[in-house]
């Protein structure tokens, strides 16, 4: 029977077919809901009981909400469909921030308002197209939940959340995802209810505007607004004046604070590479030309072979905080510290979790992710025409140069980036038919062993006559861990007090595994006679759970500091050498992935490029510098926002770069080459 109140008459269909799916959707949730209780027992937070509550009532009103039909008049329709238009803000706003146990009482409530706005400006732009409230509202509560779930993988998987760079990332993400495993807690039931809600709401604003005239006058507005919002948008100071801030040395704490919505379009900010302050060529080659000349090495008598391992998610997980494993992960890398011909340290790097090349990209040109967008790729953004780099510096002194990773060329956008970069040949996943696979993913996580023993093939199918350089991207410790479809033949088991991780064992038992290959490749090429130097490191710490960094650190990853933050993106590295070398021994070094290639190329006696000097006196002074910030020769950190008494050394480090990779007509590039310096 129709309810009628005044002139208005809300009723619920007749349509058996429609009546019949609402209950059984109404009967399936409540009883999923019921006898998945357990969904919500999160852990150590414990049962989620609001959104249990929350997930309840959901789950009463969906099917009832399909239903209901309005018999209104215009004046009635038109107020309904605004007040729906209007109100769905908010629970599209909880959906996207449920997908990641985000509530709105976690976000600041100017980032709160600028949500709302956002997702009334996004809808309103989608009306103007369309013309219709509900359309307008399905399509964007479909992109919403979309954004939502993408973030929620992305920070499972990667660590961080979405950003706007990551559109250069689809296809690369796209191959790797096989790998990982979505959980689909709690939050995502919930979300979907969500979902769900404003979909049928939206099917009740049907009025639309009939007037051209008026429809037009809607655009207008509309575009005004869009305007508007981005000239208050684009003035960063304004922002953080009301408590909308960045955070460009955590992006965790900036959704945390600000919202995904809010946060992914905060990050469209950084989609291009600001010219530094009274940049010029003429500065750059102003700074070369006043940089010291560093203490000149021996030259080596006999150019030594190259090989350069850059490991996946090498790390040693006592960096973050002690704990007790009933076998070493790291016996062979652990005992090189101060053995001859064999410099160790620690290695700064500017990711976590994932973006590979960003490391491989600072280690092969010296630049550095500290002056680029957060969240940027560089291989697939920014390299776009031959660029020098270590395999140009290495080829103009007679070495071949090849590049070695045991998966998808296009990964990364590598097959095109390689050889931009000087490379001559690249050995991908098809170069490995035979080869063991060890890790989370059977198909294509070729093991370490495989991988050295690759290496070993290059090497004795070169040239005798000819040194080689051999860049080396290996596969087999990818996550995600949890679990091993091709387990390693020893396995370690961790454990901290009374925790412990599954997780965790399975990434020290691929590390392991690791310290043997290695252990085996060293030992071949201490019988080699040709002149051998062998540089691994770790392109990033492994994207394990947020539990496991939080019981070892002793806090949560919100409440970490610069230099707290900083363990997270510290990785081991070894240079070996199978002869004599400068500052052999040396042991705890810390450094930065930017200058590792002026430490290898001077320790091998070979020439550098001027850019590399600059580098070289700069490491004396900052002695690591990454994404977050820099570390000076006294150990003090710093942020990109704090003021330093490095900051012009900084800024000139930055000028360099910028005419590096920037200034396509003015880059000076006996700056970032060797040219007739080298010896022939």
């Amino acid at each position: 029977m129709p309810i009628t109140e005044g002139h208005k008459t809300i009723y619920f269909t007749k349509n058996r077919a429609a009546r019949i799916a609402a209950a059984l959707f109404t009967v399936l949730a409540l009883g999923f809901l019921l006898l998945r209780r357990e969904l919500f027992d999160y852990g150590k937070e414990g049962f989620q009981l609001s959104w249990y509550l929350c997930s309840l009532l959901l789950a009463l009103l969906v099917g009832p909400l399909a239903l209901v039909r309005f018999s209104l008049s215009e004046r009635g329709q038109r107020r309904l469909s605004i007040g729906i238009f209007v109100g769905s803000a908010l629970p599209l706003f909880i959906m996207m921030e449920c997908f990641d146990i985000n509530t709105i009482f976690d976000v600041s409530w100017t980032a709160f308002l600028f949500n709302l706005l956002l997702i009334w400006l996004i809808g309103w732009v989608l009306y103007s197209l369309c013309g219709s409230f509900c359309v307008s509202l399905r399509i964007s509560s479909l992109l919403f939940y979309l954004l939502g779930l993408i973030n929620s993988a992305t920070r499972i998987f990667r660590g961080t959340p979405v950003s706007a760079l990551d559109l250069y990332n689809i296809r690369t993400a796209a191959a790797v995802s096989g790998r990982y495993r979505y959980p689909f807690e709690f939050y995502f039931f919930t979300a979907t209810l969500l979902l769900l809600f404003v979909w049928f709401l939206a099917g009740k604003a049907r009025w639309k505007v009939q007037r051209r005239r008026n429809r037009w006058i809607a655009r207008g507005a509309c575009a005004v607004s869009v305007v508007l919002f981005c000239a208050v948008f684009s003035n960063t100071a304004f922002l953080n004046e009301i408590g909308i801030k960045d955070y460009l040395w955590n992006q965790n704490i900036a959704f945390e604070d600000n919202g995904l919505l809010l946060s992914a379009v905060y990050s469209t900010k950084y989609l291009q590479v600001e010219q530094p302050e009274d940049y010029s060529a003429d500065a750059a080659q102003q700074i070369i030309d006043e940089t010291p000349q560093p203490d000149p090495v021996t030259p080596a008598q006999q150019k030594p072979n190259l090989i350069v391992i850059m490991n996946e998610s090498l790390y040693d997980l006592q960096t973050a905080g002690s704990f007790e494993t009933d076998l070493d992960y790291m016996p062979f890398l652990h005992s090189l510290a101060g053995q001859p011909n064999t410099i160790t340290g620690q290695l700064r790097v500017s990711t976590f979790g994932g973006g590979t090349c960003n490391t491989e990209f600072e280690f092969l040109t010296g630049n550095t992710l500290g002056f680029f967008p957060t969240g940027s790729v560089v291989y697939q953004q920014y390299i776009n025409s031959e660029t020098p780099s270590l395999a140009t510096t290495l080829a103009s002194q007679g070495y071949t140069v090849d590049a070695v990773h045991p998966f998808y060329s296009y990964c990364w956008n590598r097959d095109k980036v390689y050889p931009l970069l000087g490379f001559e040949h690249f050995y991908d996943l098809s170069d490995f038919p035979e080869a063991r696979m060890i890790g989370s993913y059977a198909s294509n996580c070729v093991s370490d062993e495989s991988d050295f023993e690759k290496l070993i093939e290059l090497y004795e199918n070169k040239d005798p006559d000819q040194p080689m350089f051999l860049f080396n991207v290996t596969m087999q410790n990818h996550g995600g861990y949890s679990s091993l479809i091709n387990a390693p033949d020893e396995l370690v088991h961790m454990s901290k007090g009374d925790y412990t991780s599954e997780y965790a064992d399975n990434y020290l038992s691929l590390v392991r595994a690791t310290d043997t290959a290695f252990s085996e490749l060293i030992d071949y090429f201490s019988e080699v006679e040709e002149p051998t130097i062998i540089l691994m490191f770790g392109d990033h710490a492994p994207n394990l759970p947020d539990g496991v960094y939080e019981a070892l650190m002793g806090k949560s990853l919100e409440a970490l500091s610069l230099e707290e933050t900083q363990q997270r993106y510290t990785t081991p590295f070894v240079l070996w050498a199978n002869y004599d070398i400068e500052g052999s021994g040396t042991t705890g070094e810390i450094t930065s992935a930017n200058y590792l290639a002026t430490l290898l190329l001077r320790t091998a006696g070979l020439e550098t490029t001027p850019y590399m000097d600059f580098l070289w006196d700069l490491s004396k002074q900052v002695e690591a510098i990454n994404l977050n910030g820099y570390r000076d020769a006294e150990g003090n950190e710093y942020s990109y926002e704090d003021d330093s008494p490095y900051a012009d050394l900084i800024e000139e480090y930055r000028t360099l770069q910028y005419n590096y990779l920037f200034d396509a007509d003015g880059r000076i590039d006996q700056i970032f080459t060797l040219g007739d310096q080298a010896e022939e």
